[in-house]
């Protein structure tokens, strides 16, 4: 046994000694054995949780899980995140000479480097995905990893691809994007799954665990070559039961080589960019699998797609790009709206208008998508008080009415067009203190059918020159609210798995169905939620739509839409059920039930769910089929 591993084996026998019940008490105990070793003559770095959480037995795993799982609020909404950050490639108004946004930071050959655009490389996403020189094979186990060393089975899986505008890369590149990413799910199913039941110790050998952190950098070298190897392969059983074939070598090419092509090159980097992506196409994407395949797969493997988001701008997010979207499987779709105004996208090159806003997101609902919208404040042109009116216009007019929102507050960053006039004096961004208050007050007029996803940009402070200089802004506004009274109503303060946290009285007995009737974009939405009628919170919802436009041939004008079904609660394994969630007891089919006779009470004939690849046998159950792009089922 080494140092590092005798370390963490001391810690577990502390641990059953004096059973701690706080993180406090769980690092002091670290500490008082790391000070013993050091004086010992064993030395070593203070062991994460996940390290000591390989260190121990299967039972003391199981007896200190609620010490050493981290981060549970990453799965409390029911699912588990993973994101995706496409390579460095340009935006299409930069193609067009307009772009890119004065605000935009990153992009191929940016101060911050060779970088996605409007990424700065020092993002978790990004930084992730520079480890593992943005393939997403790598990047989707990399991630799964990491949820098994933080305690959980992410068996319900998020996709979410960040990194510009997806749609205008080539269709061969989000395809093999999209393919590789399920594939890793799949193989990751394959390999450490035995009859669903997941081999803990098989595991722990194929990723080295617990880590020595002196030998960290060549832990990821070697597990990454076993990973190339298997990527464009189809695994089956000899592969499954043979660990050795794991080993076969295959370098990784250095990400910091491509870097230097893009600084000693005198050609355009945009034009490098796009160069790069195609050679890569042609060198990754050579295997006969077909993304239908891999979805095929996926939707019985033990780790599943349960949703699929892409981001967009709206002059790529119509009619065209929505049809392809479909076919990767995607179920949700990111727009930047930015501002309301015309005057300010103008101002800011943003290279769309407002009627392009408006049109995709008309098109994107009636093709079943969920929509998230990404706004602005603080941008060139704008006050206080027009931003203000530009969160409150997003509920009032029905041309937006967005499902989710992000709230991203204007920053200033290095290699901006903002940035030159911010030195100039010319542009002063919002100060943390404004944007706080401007949000706090917009709180007031969201409605509890959408949810506030985020309140600023998950870039770090020390990166930015101007702006918003706080990472915990949304701390900042909850604390304004409860000085002002303002008690937000959106799905993220309701959701039943943040709150139950707190509030243990939320109990499934109280449940009751409501359903709120809004117009959206010409069509009729119907929010169909299941609420604690006792403590207002969410268990969990259904969008169902009737649309103002039949876009496909599945959806026809006797059709009714389902554009999501969820449940908040946290996260369990597919087949299982947990005291600690709401989840696997009912909800869904409570929601789906009442969505089908509001619209057989509509008139309505055939209902068309957009669901996730990895939930259509979900829908299957229920009596739902295959048709097209979408899970459908005739109303009689």
């Amino acid at each position: 046994m080494g140092n590092f591993d005798h370390i963490c084996a001391e810690i577990v026998d502390e641990l059953k000694k004096n059973m701690p019940e706080s993180q406090r008490q769980l690092n002091r105990i670290k500490l008082a054995v790391l000070n013993k070793c050091k004086s010992n003559g064993k030395t070593g770095h203070i062991p994460k949780n996940a390290d000591v959480y390989f260190a121990a037995s299967a039972e003391d795993r199981k007896r200190f899980k609620h010490l050493l799982s981290l981060k549970p609020v990453r799965t409390l909404s029911g699912v588990a995140p993973i994101a995706l950050m496409s390579e460095p490639y340009p935006c299409p108004h930069t193609m067009k000479g307009i772009g890119p946004c004065s605000y935009c930071p990153g992009g191929p050959g940016s101060p911050f480097g060779n970088v996605p655009q409007s990424y700065t490389g020092k993002e978790p996403s990004t930084r992730r995905a520079i480890r593992n020189n943005y393939d997403p094979y790598l990047i989707v186990f990399n991630r799964l990893e990491h949820y098994v060393a933080m305690g959980r089975i992410p068996d319900k899986a998020e996709i979410i691809i960040q990194g510009g505008t997806f749609t205008f890369f080539p269709r061969a590149y989000q395809e093999y994007f999209v393919k590789y990413a399920l594939k890793a799910m799949n193989d990751f199913s394959k390999i450490f799954f035995q009859e669903k039941i997941f081999e803990f110790e098989k595991f722990k050998r194929f990723f080295e665990l617990p880590r020595v952190m002196s030998e960290e950098e060549n832990r990821t070298r070697k597990i990454q070559q076993k990973l190339l190897h298997i990527k464009h392969r189809d695994l089956g059983d000899k592969i499954k039961n043979n660990e050795n074939s794991f080993n076969a070598p295959r370098e990784i090419e250095n990400n910091k080589e491509n870097t230097i092509k893009y600084i000693e090159s005198n050609e355009n980097p945009n034009i490098l960019a796009i160069k790069n992506i195609q050679n890569e196409i042609k060198t990754e994407n050579i295997t006969l699998l077909s993304l239908k395949q891999v979805q095929k797969e996926n939707e019985t493997a033990v780790i599943r797609c349960v949703g699929l988001t892409i981001e967009t701008k709206s002059d790529f997010g119509k009619l065209y790009h929505g049809n392809l979207m479909l076919e990767l499987g995607c179920t949700r779709v990111e727009i930047g709206i930015q501002s309301i105004y015309d005057n300010v996208l103008d101002a800011t090159n943003r290279g769309n208008s407002v009627k392009d806003n408006i049109e995709s997101i008309r098109i994107l609902k009636d093709l079943g998508f969920k929509i998230n919208c990404h706004y602005m404040p603080g941008l060139p042109l704008t006050t206080k008080e027009m931003d203000l009116k530009g969160l409150k216009e997003l509920f009032e007019n029905q041309d937006y009415m967005p499902d989710m929102l992000k709230i991203y507050p204007c920053m200033v960053m290095e290699g901006t067009k903002l940035y030159e006039d911010w030195k100039e004096g010319k542009f002063v961004p919002l100060t943390t203190k404004e944007a706080a208050e401007i949000i706090a007050e917009a709180k007031r007029f969201f409605p509890k059918w959408t949810r506030v996803m985020r309140v600023q940009r998950d870039i770090p402070t020390y990166v930015t020159s101007s702006g918003v200089d706080r990472t915990n802004l949304r701390q900042y506004v909850e604390k304004l609210c409860k000085e002002k009274g303002i008690k937000c109503r959106c799905i993220r303060c309701r959701e039943a798995g943040l709150n139950f946290i707190h509030n243990r009285s939320i109990n499934l007995e109280n449940l009751k169905i409501k359903v709120v009737e809004y117009e959206a974009s010409h069509g009729r939405e119907f929010f169909i939620a299941a609420e604690d009628k006792e403590t207002d919170a969410l268990f969990g919802y259904c969008r169902l739509r009737f649309p103002s436009q039949f876009l496909r041939e599945e959806i026809t004008k006797d059709s009714a839409l389902i554009r999501e079904l969820h449940v908040y609660s946290a996260a369990v394994q597919i087949g299982k059920r947990s005291d600690e969630s709401f989840q696997h007891r009912g909800i869904g089919k409570q929601l789906m039930a009442k969505a089908e006779e509001t619209a057989k009470e509509n008139g309505k004939k055939k209902v068309v769910v957009l669901a996730g690849i990895g939930t259509r046998e979900y829908f299957r159950k229920i009596g739902y089929e295959l048709e097209g792009a979408y899970m459908v089922k005739r109303l009689v």
